[in-house]
């Protein structure tokens, strides 16, 4: 369905209310709002526009292998890097971390989880992962500032299968994954490194969320899932009583959103989206991203579905959700990193920050002072040719913009 700007000159150009086609299982209509060009203008003394101050190129090499893993909360940058040992057959994974002005590495600990499922906390301060052992996938929570292990859950490959990476609620206390039930018949497991197995004739799926505060794991089946694909992510809110699920088809992919009610996880919301981007504004509201690259905000206070922003390729919201770094391709297939200031149902103050580089991955600062980007360099092919798609010319371009 295309939405059309038709008054320029109101606060809100359109409100549709659409009934959405074979609703069920509690799923409302949803209310569909497009702030205008002049609701951008809206008044902010506290904010002005970003201005690059620094750009800061990180001593990474190119390799699949190596991985940045965020923010720690002093303002340094953590990741997980090779360390080859002629001792051992297989090289060791250290954490190391770069240091104002990043140009050289401070180890710190060896991590004893797969180096491809780590999740660092928002704050910094943990780093959630899955070691994969006889007795099954063990989920493991690391302290960075001593080194401490906490066995969070253990999945054993007879009883359950893990279905998703492990994913951090925005204020670090919530861990949640999704699991099913699984049959004798071999199967290939959807989290990598995990042992093969069967998934049973009518698979459960449970969400499991692990309280770092209580020390405990709670498992609650999901209930009126819609879409019955593969499901690859699942994120709390900060309360820890409601989630959204990504979930994937062949050919569609869509967001979920539910609360928690009793013993048993429920859906009250389902949306097309264009990827597995998405995040939480507050309790009541998150951002995804549309079919067409639209930065959809849905409330479910008012079942208001507004429209952010338009042709974006990818986005991030900072730690406070009070800003946002996201990119587009212009009709020079040029591709730009943006910065703006969330306010109601618009983004203010919006600067192209950076060009020439598709980010793959991009982590706001503590402060918000700094976006560290991790992306690939492109050009584009001829213009004279059908159709042109930008090309990869390199693996990693990790780098830090540092704001004024």
């Amino acid at each position: 369905m295309m939405i059309r700007k038709r008054f320029a000159g109101l606060s809100v150009l359109l409100a549709i209310i659409l009934l959405l086609s074979g609703c069920e299982g509690g799923l409302r209509s949803e209310t569909i709002v497009i702030p205008s060009s002049e609701d951008e203008q809206v008044a902010d003394s506290g904010s002005a526009p970003f201005q690059v101050k620094t750009i800061y190129r990180l001593p990474i090499s190119d390799t699949k292998d190596d991985q940045l893993l965020g923010w720690e909360d002093s303002g340094s940058v953590l990741g997980l890097f090779q360390a080859p040992d002629s001792k051992m057959r297989l090289s060791q994974y250290l954490l190391q971390r770069l240091s104002p002005p990043y140009e050289k590495f401070e180890t710190l600990q060896g991590v004893d989880a797969d180096h491809w499922n780590l999740e660092l906390s928002p704050n910094g301060k943990y780093i959630a992962g899955i070691k994969k052992t006889k007795d099954g996938n063990v989920l493991k929570l690391i302290s960075l500032s001593d080194g401490r292990e906490t066995i969070m859950a253990t999945i054993k490959p007879r009883h359950d299968l893990l279905l998703t990476e492990l994913t951090w609620s925005d204020n670090s206390r919530y861990i949640s994954y999704l699991v099913t039930d699984v049959a004798t018949d071999v199967a290939s497991g959807p989290v990598s490194g995990q042992t093969d197995v069967g998934v049973a004739t009518n698979p459960v799926v449970k969400m499991a969320v692990y309280d770092t505060t209580a020390r405990q794991v709670k498992v609650y089946p999901l209930k009126g899932l819609r879409n019955t694909g593969s499901v690859s992510e699942v994120k709390m809110s900060d309360d820890g009583q409601s989630a959204l699920i990504v979930v994937q088809n062949e050919r569609t992919i869509s967001i979920s959103m539910g609360t928690i009610n009793g013993s048993s996880f429920h859906i009250e919301y389902e949306h097309q989206a264009g990827g597995d981007q998405m995040a939480w504004l507050n309790k009541d509201q998150f951002v995804f991203l549309g079919t067409e690259g639209e930065i959809y905000e849905y409330d479910r206070r008012n079942m208001a579905l507004s429209v952010l922003l338009e042709k974006v390729l990818s986005f991030q919201l900072s730690q406070d959700r009070k800003y946002i770094a996201y990119s587009q391709k212009d009709d020079n297939d040029t591709i730009s990193i943006f910065a703006g200031k969330l306010q109601g149902n618009n983004v203010l103050y919006k600067e192209s920050v950076y060009q020439g580089v598709f980010p793959s991955v991009m982590y706001w600062s503590p402060h918000n002072d700094s976006l560290l980007v991790n992306g690939r360099k492109i050009y584009s092919t001829s213009r004279q040719q059908t159709n042109p798609e930008p090309s990869i010319v390199s693996y990693n371009q990790p780098f830090i913009i540092k704001f004024q």
